[in-house]
């Protein structure tokens, strides 16, 4: 137990570790997480770990998937996604469908397999690692051109979830069960996970607006992975696919006003972190290095063939006939796209639920899998900035955590407008007697209509207009920052902000209305329900 728990920190740590080296060489910290799988699996100071439990290895990397998922949904901005929801949506049900029947055809073909066998080879690595993708985008800081971050970012999400239908599907047929049995599936499948997911996200959102506030940070927390595990496992309980319900409910809870947000953002990055650890190191673990080399050969042509043939076939299929701001998308978007189908976590997930079926197989599926894996995610991970540089998809001139529904937490600098009035604890005071945080600057100040360089010795007077500038922070000694969401029940609401009766050191900085609009506070705005406001209170 102790010996497991060391190797288990280790393992952490020195992937960290690695994943700086890794960065400066361009390559995928994911593939440092298998190769320390593989030698766990054949060396260590241990001795060589074995393992190889495939149901286990299914259950532990599902629950993994299921985090993935989940925060693939929470994470998407759907605002700024809106308007390439529909041939996204398309890419990652049809494009997933025309990637699954080439990659068939070519493994019947080639490899000489049966079609069922070649139909759930094709159906494992139909999908994308959306996870790899946007690790690259957020560690290399890319903002990609024509909203493509944000098509890769909804296929990423949505397109697990018809490759996991077309893998059960295969399981199905290679069990030998009937055609009435697929089409039951199929429509279980697609009616719990829909329902499921709506409803579980939309009674959490009730229940967070109602106590989320009242909620103590950690339980708060403990409330949303419930939920996640929760949304997976009664549609996966009913027959439905509980990674589309975990994902409707993700993308639900992620775009909805909840307070506390930034702290499950932070908690789920790391799981996130965590959970794609978990999924390669297993791979490696179970891995067994005397097959590898004669899968190579067939792993590399069928890698290639994903690169160059069936990925562009579905992209070339879809995109072309869709138009961005006016014009049909251009070639180079869509040759990016084609380059971006990294296959990773989800492939290698169907794959343990395959095995833990015990579907008959002619092929080493394994060993092919994990060659594909670690040949997709360095060949087309390492050079995926460069190909973006050369087909010239790098919008310079926009911040690239645009694309991602936590910008805000992640934004590098926020700004606040103050309107001080007389009984404002800053008034008469000059700016440098303020006990403002380190990372926060008053970068301009209006009055009575004419605009003023601040300086320290700027005595604040009744009337002024500040804007304050600075890095997101959670406070200090001196300050704090904290948002409350205005109840029905709530003394506030319906009230106006001169009738409030606010402490003398608190401010309110902003408002979002349910609209999600933002108002400037002033003393004749009214407070209404579901109504977002931003305290900002010196100590």
């Amino acid at each position: 137990m102790i010996s497991a728990l060391i190797l288990g920190s280790l393992i952490v740590i020195i992937c960290i570790a690695a994943s700086q080296f890794l960065y400066r060489f361009g390559v995928p910290a994911l593939i440092m997480f298998l190769v320390l799988g593989l030698l766990a699996g054949s060396v260590g100071p241990w001795g060589p770990l074995s393992f190889d439990d495939y149901e286990a290895a299914e259950t532990i990397c599902s629950i993994a998937l299921v985090f993935i998922i989940f925060y693939g949904g929470f994470g998407t901005n759907w605002k700024t996604a809106r308007p390439v929801v529909a041939e996204s949506v398309l890419f990652s049900t049809l494009g997933v469908l025309v990637t699954a029947g080439a990659v068939m055809v070519f493994v019947h073909f080639v490899f000489g397999l049966g079609w069922a066998e070649s139909f759930l080879i094709g159906s494992v690595v139909s999908c994308i690692d959306a996870a790899s993708i946007f690790s690259i985008l957020r560690t290399k800081k890319l903002s990609l051109r024509y909203n493509t971050a944000s098509v890769l970012e909804i296929e990423g999400g949505c397109n697990d979830l018809p490759a996991y239908m077309l893998t059960v599907v295969a399981i199905i047929v290679l069990q030998g069960q009937s055609a009435d049995d697929v089409a039951l599936t199929v429509v279980l499948q697609l009616v719990f996970g829909l329902l499921v997911g709506v409803l579980i996200a939309v009674a959490t959102v009730w229940i967070l607006r109602k106590v989320g506030t009242r909620l103590p940070e950690g339980m708060h927390l403990l409330l949303v992975i419930a939920v996640a595990i929760l949304s997976y496992a009664l549609a996966s309980e009913l027959g439905g696919n509980g990674y589309l319900a975990t994902y409707l409910c993700g993308i639900i809870l992620g775009n909805a006003k909840i307070p506390k947000r930034a702290h499950v953002v932070t908690l789920f990055d790391s799981i996130d972190w965590l959970a794609q650890i978990m999924i390669f190191f297993l791979l490696g673990l179970m891995a067994t290095p005397e097959k590898l080399p004669a899968m190579i050969l067939p792993a590399a042509g069928l890698t290639f063939f994903l690169i160059l043939v069936a990925r562009p076939l579905a992209v070339f299929a879809i995109f072309p006939f869709f138009k961005n701001q006016g014009r049909r998308n251009p070639i180079r978007k869509c040759l990016f796209i084609s380059w971006a189908g990294i296959r990773g976590a989800a492939s290698i997930v169907f794959v343990f639920l395959a095995l833990a079926h015990g579907v008959p197989l002619q092929s080493d599926l394994f060993s092919l899998i994990f060659i594909v894996a670690v040949l997709s995610i360095t060949i087309q991970g390492t050079l995926f900035p460069h190909v973006a540089q050369r087909l010239g998809m790098i919008d310079e001139e926009t911040d690239y955590a645009l694309t991602f529904n936590d910008y805000q937490q992640q934004s590098s600098h926020s700004f606040f407008k103050i309107v001080v009035d007389e009984a404002n604890a800053w008034a008469h005071k000059m700016i440098r007697d303020i006990p403002l945080e380190q990372s926060l600057l008053i970068v301009l100040l209006q009055r009575e209509g004419h605009t003023h360089t601040p300086r320290g010795d700027t005595v604040i007077l009744p009337g002024d207009v500040l804007v304050i500038s600075g890095e997101s922070f959670s406070g200090d000694t001196h300050t704090q920052i904290s948002q409350v969401l205005v109840e029905d029940d709530n003394p506030w609401a319906g009230k106006l902000i001169k009738d409030l009766e606010l402490p003398a050191d608190t401010l309110i900085v902003s408002i979002v209305k349910s609209d999600g609009s933002a108002v400037t506070p002033k003393g004749w705005i009214r407070i209404d329900p579901n109504d977002t406001l931003t305290l900002f209170t010196l100590d």
